[in-house]
């Protein structure tokens, strides 16, 4: 929740609930012990495919979140399967290992859950307040979305370098003249089915469609359009309709979650979009009643950890967008951009400053109907 923020496609971000149940950036126990079981592998351990059964029940619980709170603990513990007798030797790997399963965990909101939220192997730690206490555990946070509403109107502004605590937030000369754009759920998915439609309809369309509402464009992202679709369904069996100003995103990753474009295209609403990061391969969309089109490469805390973006990726869907008549913007490159094979060594550790790119890359478009709303 901040009335104002760096990312680069909004001015604003508002979450009426917090933590999300499933998404490909944050890992499941299995996708957690795979990743113990590979760098085992990597290391020669020859029993390594045959103990992943141990791996999981080392474990605290179900939920990832423990998991990765236990990780120096599960470390110890599998490193000493291995036959290292040297104490400073062992002490690296286990080092490494932590790493490995760190690395697992991509989703910047589910990372400050993690630093935030409830930690079991330190019960005393400090809980920082407005957090779901877990990020799997989808927590709602009623109002919050009316506070957002009662921002003040942006529409015809200048979008100037201010002073945001001890740092300086450059100007944002592509958001001049919008209307103050809100995203919603930068740190959750509402769409979980945690969150009832009820709650949905009360604390995100009564508030958007609102009089202070109004003045604002909210941009909706799921990893669950089915879901989303569903519930403009349902808005229209209650006799409501989808607002205008609140536009429908989903996000595709690969080609695994191309799906999703199609799954978004049948939620009832006048605007939709998507978020193609991070992106970790080249896709190919099908961007019929697709309005919009965001891309970026993957950011991670150290820059090794992340997947490398080509901006070869960026570049097609660039002219995918322009023949499918689609707005288009780059958001980043990512901490690992890649330009025709080489390296770019980019100062912004989330390749999110367009003063750095080529000139080509530097495309930061809205839908045109935008300045006509609300």
């Amino acid at each position: 929740m901040s009335e104002y923020t760096s990312i680069q496609w909004c001015d604003s971000t508002a979450n009426p609930a917090m933590g999300c149940e499933l998404c490909e950036l944050f890992p499941k126990n299995p996708q957690i012990a795979s990743a113990i079981v590979r760098f085992l592998q990597k290391k020669g351990y020859a029993g390594a495919a045959g103990r992943k059964g141990e791996v999981r029940g080392l474990f605290p619980s179900h939920l990832a979140s423990d998991t990765y709170h236990a990780r120096q603990m599960i470390a110890a513990t599998v490193t000493a399967w291995l036959p290292i007798p040297e104490p400073k030797e062992r002490r690296a790997v286990e080092q490494l290992l932590e790493h490995a399963i760190a690395a697992e965990f991509k989703c910047y909101a589910g990372m400050l859950h993690l630093w935030r939220g409830v930690n079991d192997a330190k019960p005393d730690k400090k809980v920082s307040s407005g957090y779901a206490p877990k990020f799997e555990i989808v927590t709602k946070y009623p109002g919050r979305m009316r506070a957002a509403a009662a921002w003040s109107d942006l529409r015809g502004t200048l979008r100037l370098a201010r002073q945001q605590g001890s740092k300086v937030r450059p100007a944002r000369p592509w958001l001049d003249g919008l209307p103050r754009l809100i995203f919603i759920s930068d740190m959750a998915d509402i769409l979980s089915t945690a969150v009832d439609f009820e709650y949905l309809r009360d604390e995100v369309i009564e508030n958007v469609t609102s009089e202070n509402g109004r003045r604002h464009i909210w941009l909706w992202l799921t990893k669950r359009p089915a879901r989303m679709a569903k519930f403009s369904e349902w808005l229209l069996q209650q006799g409501l309709k989808w607002p205008d100003n609140l536009v429908a995103m989903t996000s595709v990753t690969s080609g695994k979650t191309v799906g999703r474009v199609d799954q978004l295209r049948k939620v009832k609403c006048r605007f939709r979009a998507l978020s193609v990061e991070p992106l970790w391969e080249q896709v190919t969309l099908n961007l019929d009643n697709i309005d919009w089109v965001i891309v970026g490469g993957e950011s991670a805390i150290r820059r090794p950890d992340a997947t490398p973006f080509d901006v070869a990726w960026a570049r097609d869907l660039r002219k995918q967008c322009r023949t499918a008549g689609t707005a288009y913007f780059v958001k980043q490159l990512g901490s690992r951009p890649v330009d025709r094979g080489v390296p770019l060594q980019l100062k912004d550790s989330h390749g999110g400053n367009w003063d750095e790119w080529a000139p080509s890359l530097r495309i930061r478009e809205f839908p045109k109907a935008f300045r006509k709303l609300p």
